[in-house]
């Protein structure tokens, strides 16, 4: 696995700034402010799942993992954060300040694949 110094430094630090957002809004206390914005939560979950799979990535290289012994192939760093957004997303049914949504998961998922398509293209 070839990683891009660069890419693995700015993708590092935007998964903990992800991070930091994910425990925030576990406390309740994200800004208020965000909620004068139409559609700001199905918005957020589009940019920031879709950025960390952009930069996730670049900085592995564009990684492709086997799956099955089949030829068939799926890119490392969008399935990794699929399954997180997944985890993630479930999780929320747990949490009194949170609510499991399945628009949120999908804004998840299309992010996702979308910014790697973006990142392949490029």
């Amino acid at each position: 696995m070839k990683l891009n110094r660069g890419w693995v430094i700015a993708f590092g630090i935007y998964f903990v700034i992800l991070l930091v957002i994910i425990v925030l809004a576990y406390q309740g206390i994200l800004p208020v402010k965000l909620s004068a914005i139409p559609f700001y939560d199905t918005l957020g979950h589009f940019i920031l799942l879709g950025s960390a799979s952009y930069l996730g990535h670049k900085a592995i290289g564009r990684q492709l993992i086997k799956i099955w012994h089949r030829p068939f192939t799926l890119p490392l760093a969008p399935l990794l954060l699929s399954v997180f957004a997944a985890v993630d997303e479930s999780r929320q049914a747990l949490s009194p300040l949170r609510t499991c949504s399945l628009s949120d998961m999908s804004a998840n998922l299309i992010g996702i694949w979308f910014f790697y398509y973006v990142a392949v293209r490029k």
